[in-house]
């Protein structure tokens, strides 16, 4: 014959709650009668798996067969019946007290499962690497005047370094850039600033795409507008259109 946890449960208390809670019994008003069979038929059917029962499962089913037949004895009426001990007083003390510590501790196994998350390294001693050398004032120097010293030292440098500066010629002119515009709307009425580029250009011809789309709607030979920021360029013929080509 071997010892076993009754379903799992830490001992006979843990099998009174597991009762109570499963048929609902309230815990400060037990219905013994009920409690007691329900509790006896655990342990009978261990009895018949042939499962070693623990002694204080058998203690507890002894008190409640007791608390039972205190509670079957007949009551006299007296002026003192408030005074009547209740038999099942000494067992809900029992119970809601492992309750409460059933429940304690399941709040401090959450607790302990997030701390297991977390990973604490341990103070390293770096007394090896404290420095006992003392400082001497009189050979301090005031931030400022490191500061001001790091300026001159930069400015001085910025002198003696040699400049040289590359001069390129004009690869693609305003003139260009408009005679494509102006190619443009001979084909279609409208275009839009997008519509100029394959996206291979580089940001000079970029730019002096804008620039030219600019001077010509200063001179009237174009229209522009943009529905919201960022928005596309919508290019149209200006009244100056055509003049002078």
């Amino acid at each position: 014959m071997y010892e076993v946890k009754l379903d799992a449960f830490n001992g006979p208390l843990d099998l009174l709650l597991h009762l109570i809670h499963k048929y609902e019994i309230d815990i400060y008003d037990i219905p013994m009668k009920a409690l007691t069979e329900q509790y006896m038929n655990y342990i009978h059917a261990m009895k018949k798996l042939e499962i070693n029962i623990a002694s204080e499962y058998l203690v507890v089913a002894s008190e409640l067969l007791m608390i039972k037949s205190k509670m079957l004895l007949p009551q006299h009426d007296t002026e003192m019946d408030d005074e009547i001990e209740d038999p099942r007083e000494d067992l809900v003390g029992r119970l809601i007290e492992y309750q409460n510590y059933k429940e304690y501790t399941e709040f401090l196994n959450e607790l302990k499962e997030q701390r297991e998350q977390f990973y604490s390294k341990h103070p390293t001693d770096l007394s090896h690497l404290e420095s006992i050398e003392t400082w001497d004032n009189s050979q301090t120097i005031d931030l400022t005047e490191l500061i001001m010293a790091y300026q001159r030292i930069k400015t001085r440098t910025s002198f003696n370094t040699p400049k040289s500066v590359t001069i390129q010629k004009e690869t693609f002119t305003i003139e260009q850039a408009s005679k494509q515009v102006t190619e443009k709307l001979a084909v279609s009425n409208s275009i839009n600033f997008f519509s100029l580029f394959t996206f291979k250009e580089n940001t000079e011809e970029i730019v002096t795409h804008f620039l030219a789309i600019l001077e010509m709607s200063k001179t009237g030979i174009i229209q522009i507008n943009q529905v919201k920021d960022f928005a596309d360029i919508n290019i149209t013929r200006g009244v100056n259109y055509g003049i002078g080509a």
